[in-house]
């Protein structure tokens, strides 16, 4: 079987509510996505995308994902995507670095080895071990009457674990943390994710300030040496994020006892096969993590799940369906069988990922390698 096209699809994708609340008081009304559509000698077809979610968010955006497509899919006809570890090779080869430009089109490569194996992804990665996930209810900052009602709400639909951006003001998030720790019952867990967005000493006065709060903080420095210094000074559970590119930094926080959790972003790490490294690595050394991507659609949504459903169990602290932030569907065959559960999701039983792109959104491609 060997490579005879790729093609590639940009996509805008709304944000519901009139935007995503980032750290640092900023918000996403659109995401840019790029879905990937790779066609074979054999008829089938694979379908993968990447979505960075935003110049200001990552050092990668769409655009520059594109690019690097443009310089990587021109090597790739020809050769046969179910030697998936032959094509990573070769992306490395003729484009340093760039994961999300790599992400789209390791999943398509996923998506056509399920095909040819008459077998769900899943299965490939060793079968569905767990069946439902945990999920996190997302809270703005707000301290009135409207965020415990939203909490409440959570509640009723089954979730116990919270998050929120933080603001990047020391003291709103002081306040906020505190509030929310008030609205905590036993059993649940909340998490506060600063994205990078306090500098050390912010960090230190934010934990020094609500040590009386159990809560997970995420990512509260924008460098790895600014987050390790947190952890030793503190002693606070720490999850890391932006900062964990490859197995190698994992590697490192490992060593350097800076982690306690992992968020393992499927676009980032550069797709499948190097966040199943991720996720197997986390497991043979205890670490519990969060399977995510940035944002998207549908085809970035069955990564999560596929390799979701495919770990072991008690790892899997949640994942999320990033394709609920937006209205527009560029595709089909996600199951949601929990209708009164929030980001309650599943994957079909379909060979490949399961996933059926609706032609009539994605339209015509931006552009075409053969």
């Amino acid at each position: 079987m060997r490579i005879t096209g790729i093609s590639v699809y940009q996509v805008d994708l709304p944000v519901k509510g009139g935007g995503f609340h980032q750290s640092g008081g900023r918000i996403r009304r659109s995401v840019d996505t790029s879905v990937v559509r790779v066609d074979t000698d054999a008829g089938l077809t694979g379908w993968g995308e990447t979505c960075p979610f935003g110049a200001d968010w990552n050092p990668a955006f769409a655009e520059g994902a594109r690019a690097g497509m443009e310089v990587m899919a021109p090597h790739l006809i020809g050769q046969d995507p179910r030697e998936i570890a032959a094509i990573n090779q070769r992306m490395d080869t003729d484009l340093f670095g760039h994961p999300y430009a790599k992400s789209g089109i390791d999943i398509a490569c996923w998506d056509i080895l399920g095909k040819a194996a008459g077998l769900p992804v899943y299965a490939l990665l060793g079968g569905r071990l767990v069946d439902k996930f945990p999920f996190t209810g997302f809270l703005t900052i707000d301290t009135g009457p409207e965020i415990i009602a939203l909490i409440d709400d959570y509640r009723q639909r089954g979730c116990n674990r919270f998050e929120f951006k933080a603001s990047g003001d020391p003291a709103v998030d002081i306040e906020m943390i505190r509030f929310m720790g008030k609205q905590m019952r036993t059993g649940d867990t909340l998490k506060v994710d600063a994205n990078g967005g306090w500098v050390l000493d912010e960090a230190l006065r934010v934990s020094e300030a609500t040590r009386g709060v159990h809560v997970l903080f995420e990512q509260p420095c924008r460098s790895y040496e600014a987050c390790r210094a947190f952890k030793e000074s503190t002693g606070r559970p720490l999850a890391l994020d932006e900062c964990i590119h490859d197995v190698a930094d994992l590697l490192r926080a490992y060593s350097d006892s800076a982690i306690d959790v992992l968020n393992i972003k499927t676009g980032r790490v550069g797709g499948l096969t190097k966040a199943r490294q991720m996720r197997d690595l986390c497991v043979a050394l205890g670490i519990r993590f969060y399977i995510q991507d940035m944002s998207g659609g549908e085809f970035n949504v069955a990564v999560i799940v596929h390799l979701a459903h495919s770990t072991p169990p008690g790892y899997l602290l949640s994942m999320w369906d990033c394709a609920d932030l937006s209205e527009t569907k560029i595709g089909r065959g996600l199951v949601r069988r929990d209708p009164d559960h929030v980001h309650r999701v599943y994957a079909n039983e379909k060979p490949g990922f399961g996933i059926e792109p609706h032609l009539a959104v994605l339209a015509e491609p931006v552009a075409v390698y053969a």
